[in-house]
């Protein structure tokens, strides 16, 4: 049987710390801080792994959830740009990350046509929907690597956890 996941990541930290760190040459500091970095990263990961397509289903919803609120208004590159949109948001994806990545494309596309020749009062909403949208997932980024340690107001994040309790409530309707 092929080892989980979990055993992998245990099996590469440990390579990390007990063989290959010990080996680096202690005034390489760059590659001191380097190694640590990623046994940091494999200790978080180690955490997140079980919760990783959660975590994206929830960013993705709520980005298909501002693409559906968007009524566009404009001229043909608009259009053509919303309809791609709407397009993605509508299929069933093969992955959340991949759906994720394309409707943010998607959406970029919009606000680049929208600003060719969309509607002055489309635009401003769009901008602004946009704009709210990448607070939440900034948010959400923020209390996904909160165990890194560098967000100073890391108290005042919602937990990881509440979130992705939030986005399963979501789901179910």
């Amino acid at each position: 049987m092929t080892p989980g996941f979990a055993v992998r990541l245990q099996s590469m930290r440990r390579a990390l710390t007990t063989v290959i760190m010990p080996a680096i040459d202690p005034s390489n500091q760059i590659a001191q801080e380097q190694a640590a970095l990623m046994v940091g990263h494999i200790a978080m990961l180690s955490t997140q792994w079980e919760r990783m397509d959660d975590y994206a289903r929830l960013c993705l919803a709520d980005l298909v959830d501002l693409a559906r609120r968007l009524e566009a208004k404009g001229g043909p590159a608009t259009q053509a740009a919303a309809d791609a949109l709407a397009a993605l948001s509508q299929r069933q994806p093969r992955s959340a990350e991949t759906a994720y990545l394309e409707i943010s494309a998607a959406i970029e596309s919009l606000v680049r046509a929208a600003d060719v020749d969309g509607d002055p009062a489309f635009r401003a909403t769009l901008h602004c929907e946009v704009l709210l949208g990448g607070n939440r997932q900034a948010a959400r980024d923020r209390a996904w690597f909160i165990a890194c340690g560098f967000d100073v107001n890391a108290g005042e994040l919602t937990s990881i956890e509440t979130l992705l309790g939030e986005g399963e409530a979501i789901a179910r309707g």
